[in-house]
């Protein structure tokens, strides 16, 4: 009898034993499926962010600009033609900014360091004034400016500016073009998601005049008929609170470096003569193609529905690999389905033109971008952030609309970043222009500027259209 209660007693205990080491796995396994899936569900928002606003006094018309600098410059009357001609055909307007040291011809890196200081105060001023934190309290800063690297660093002089603490945690981005604000948001992203309960800021800003080219290779003087003074701060979260404006849902770089026509095509270098300047090739249009497309791609990989995939994948690698490339045409996704608004970078008339093309888009998609290269003009990687501030003070963005912001950069580089509109994107819009805030785009009441050449000038212009048509007749 007593050996059947021992065996009793033992199958009891083997028994409990068995299914308390059941329960207990099973416990485990649920804890760590929900640490997992909270580490991956870690979220990052833009709280809030600030465009400079260039003082009304640094606002200047294109005739002031090509009058005061370009005509300025120690270079051939042929040079001048062509800056000239490329303003009036640029997308810039008659009201853009231009740094003081610009318009009075000083470009010593004294002047150049001043105009650093005044982008990078005002951007941070605005922020802060706009969200009421202390710059004390912020954990990561990261600024980015592709040609102007001075040392001590600009994050540098931004923590001794606003005495931070030592504890803050500084990157400074350099020779990474005008996508490096994507890069500094895929930074951030990753940062805070790392780093649960913290906050960072992220300032993008370029200094013209440190690079302004005075020789006479038009692929070199390009830029100095697009570019024009910006800049923008943005604080980022990883808790969203009632005021967060946007979630950031992806970040998409594409890297093209490895080949040498992406790497080559846009240069800071030395031309023959010796002076200093960024040369733009032939080359930017096809390698530019490539990226965006690869960029799209992968957006298209995790964001499209099924629906638009299949059709992707039966039209594009059946029916055209089936019956020929010529007798199908090559299906392009239609990511209006997923995406309700555009901010493209202002690299000039001709990008927002061929993304408007070939992604399909209205006229009122592409608003934003318009808006921003006529009243600002290229402002380097600044102008998304201008482009979100427009959408904002004209209402055209609500909770629940999802943004593709998207710009491009030297290396070859394009990079974008996707967000989420929030409740928070609809109280106290972020101004886009102060001085004129009731202004809008559009086609019909923003006409090109038109410029008067002296004779000289026209002339040189005169020569080279009868010299274009002989070439042309033969």
């Amino acid at each position: 009898m007593s050996v059947v209660i021992i065996e009793d007693t033992l199958s009891y205990i083997a028994a409990n034993v068995a299914y308390t080491a059941v329960v207990v796995s099973i416990l485990l396994v649920a804890f760590a499926w929900r640490f997992i899936t909270h580490q991956l569900k870690r979220r990052v928002f833009v709280e809030d962010f600030y465009c400079y606003q260039p003082s009304k006094d640094s606002h200047h018309t294109a005739q002031d600009i090509f009058d005061n600098v370009i005509m300025e410059l120690n270079v051939s009357d042929g040079n001048k033609a062509f800056l000239g001609k490329m303003m009036m055909r640029s997308g810039l307007g008659n009201d853009t900014s231009a740094p003081h040291n610009m318009m009075n011809k000083d470009f010593s890196a004294a002047s150049n360091h001043r105009e650093m200081e005044l982008y990078l105060e005002s951007a941070m001023d605005g922020l802060l004034a706009r969200t009421g934190m202390n710059a004390k309290d912020i954990d990561f800063l990261v600024v980015n400016c592709s040609c102007y690297c001075p040392t001590p660093s600009m994050t540098a002089w931004i923590v001794n500016h606003y005495k931070m603490p030592s504890k803050v945690r500084t990157f400074q981005i350099g020779g990474m073009g005008c996508s490096a604000s994507m890069i500094g948001v895929d930074l951030i992203n990753d940062l805070l998601k790392a780093n649960p309960g913290k906050n960072a800021v992220l300032v993008s800003t370029e200094v013209l005049t440190s690079q302004m080219y005075h020789g006479e290779d038009p692929s070199y003087s390009l830029q100095g008929a697009l570019f024009r003074s910006g800049a923008a701060a943005i604080l980022f979260s990883g808790k969203k609170t009632r005021m967060s404006r946007y979630e950031v849902l992806h970040c998409i770089r594409t890297h093209h470096g490895r080949r040498d026509d992406a790497h080559n095509c846009i240069l800071l270098q030395e031309d023959p003569q010796g002076y200093r300047g960024v040369r733009l090739n032939k080359e930017i249009p096809k390698v530019a193609g490539k990226a965006i497309e690869e960029n799209m791609t992968r957006l298209g990989e995790a964001m499209l529905p099924l629906s638009e995939k299949l059709k992707f994948i039966w039209i594009n690698m059946v029916l055209r690999k089936a019956l020929g490339r010529t007798k199908v045409a090559m299906y392009q996704p239609d990511f209006k389905k997923v995406i309700h608004s555009y901010c493209i970078h202002t690299g000039g008339r001709g990008v927002i033109d061929t993304v408007e093309k070939n992604l399909r888009l209205s006229p009122e998609h592409v608003e934003a971008s318009r808006a921003t290269l006529y009243q600002y003009g290229n402002t380097s990687s600044s102008s998304v952030w201008y482009e979100l501030a427009y959408l904002e003070q004209h209402k055209l963005t609500r909770p629940g609309h999802v943004i593709w912001q998207i710009a491009f950069g030297s290396g070859f580089k394009a990079n974008s970043c996707v967000l989420k509109a929030l409740p928070g994107c609809k109280k106290n819009p972020v101004d886009f222009n102060v001085h004129n805030p009731t202004w809008r785009y559009s086609k019909e009441t923003c006409p090109p500027p038109t410029l008067e050449f002296p004779p000289n000038i026209t002339a040189c212009i005169e020569a080279h259209r009868a010299q274009k048509a002989a070439a042309g007749s033969q």
